[in-house]
C-alpha cells in the first residue's frame, strides 16, 4: 500500500479562505462593499460619478444658501428703509402743525430729516461679502444682475436682479431738499410704495431660491442612496460570509495542520 502525503491542497484552500475572510473584514471595517478595483471595477466607476455628482450638488446648495442669506440682508435694509420713510412721513405731519410749532421746532424736524436723508444714503452702498446688496447706479445696465450656480451641471445658473434701491428713493434723495418744505407728501408716499414693492420682489426671490434648495437636497437623497447601493456593505450579508469564512480558515488550518501529521507515519515506517 502506497502512502500519499500531500498537504499542498489544504494550503491553497486554507490561503483562499484567508483571503475571502480578510475582505469580509475590510469591508465591515470600513462599511464598504468596494474597499479595492478588483471588487467591482464597473461599480468603482459608477460609483466615483455619483460620488463626483453629489459633491457639485453640495456646491450649489452652499451658493443658493449663500444667495438666501444675501436676498436676507437685502431684505433686512429695505425693511428699515420702510421705516426710515414712514418716520420721515410722521414728521412731516408734525412740522405741517402750524399752530403749535415755533420755528425751532421745526428747525429740529428739518435737522433729523437731514439726519434720516443721510441713512438712506448710507443704506444704498451696503455691501455683502463685498458684493453690493443693491444696483449702485441706475444707468448701469451690465451690473442689474447676479448669475448663481444651482445646479451639479456648472453652466446652469439660476439669474437674481439687483433691486434698484437707489432708483425708488430718488426724488426723497434730492440734494435740494434740506427741509420738510421742499418735500411733497405724494414724493414720500412714492418713495414708501417703490420700496414696499422692491421687497415683494426681494419675497419672491427667496422663494424661488428655496424651492431650489429643496430641489437640490432631493436630488442630493437621492442620488446618495444610489451611490450607497452600490458602494455600502450589507452589514447583514456580510457578516454571514464573515462567520463562514471565519469557519472555512479555521478547518482549512486544522487540515493543514492534520496533513502535515502524516509525515510522521512516514517516518515511522521508515525506521
Amino acid at each position: 500500500m502506497s502512502l500519499l502525503i500531500n498537504s499542498a491542497t489544504s494550503s491553497h484552500y486554507l490561503k483562499q479562505n484567508q483571503v475571502n475572510l480578510q475582505k469580509s473584514l475590510n469591508r465591515l471595517s470600513s462599511g464598504k462593499r468596494i474597499t479595492g478595483g478588483a471588487d467591482d471595477p464597473g461599480g468603482l466607476a459608477v460609483a466615483m460619478k455619483l460620488g463626483a455628482s453629489v459633491k457639485r450638488l453640495q456646491g450649489a446648495m452652499n451658493n443658493v444658501a449663500n444667495a438666501i442669506s444675501f436676498l436676507e440682508v437685502q431684505d433686512g435694509l429695505l425693511q428699515t428703509a420702510g421705516q426710515v420713510i414712514t418716520r420721515i412721513s410722521e414728521l412731516k405731519g408734525l412740522h405741517g402743525d402750524d399752530p403749535l410749532k415755533s420755528d425751532p421746532n421745526r428747525e429740529a424736524y428739518d435737522n433729523e430729516l437731514v439726519d434720516l436723508k443721510s441713512q438712506l444714503t448710507d443704506m444704498t452702498s451696503m455691501t455683502f461679502n463685498g458684493e453690493a446688496l443693491f444696483n449702485a447706479d441706475a444707468d448701469t445696465v451690465e451690473d442689474d444682475a447676479i448669475s448663481i450656480n444651482y445646479d451639479e451641471d456648472k453652466d446652469a445658473d439660476l439669474t437674481l436682479n439687483l433691486c434698484k434701491f437707489n432708483t425708488a428713493i430718488t426724488a426723497l434723495l434730492d440734494a435740494t431738499v434740506t427741509s420738510f418744505n421742499d418735500l411733497e407728501v405724494d414724493t414720500i408716499d412714492t418713495a414708501l410704495e417703490n420700496v414696499a414693492g422692491l421687497r415683494a420682489s426681494n419675497g419672491s426671490g427667496q422663494n424661488r431660491l428655496n424651492f431650489a434648495a429643496e430641489s437640490l437636497s432631493l436630488q442630493k437623497i437621492n442620488l446618495t442612496a444610489a451611490l450607497g447601493r452600490i458602494e455600502n456593505v450589507d452589514l447583514a450579508g456580510e457578516t454571514a460570509e464573515l462567520a463562514k469564512n471565519s469557519i472555512l480558515t479555521q478547518s482549512s488550518a486544522t487540515m493543514v495542520s492534520r496533513a502535515n501529521g502524516m509525515n510522521d507515519i512516514a517516518m515511522v515506517l521508515l525506521q
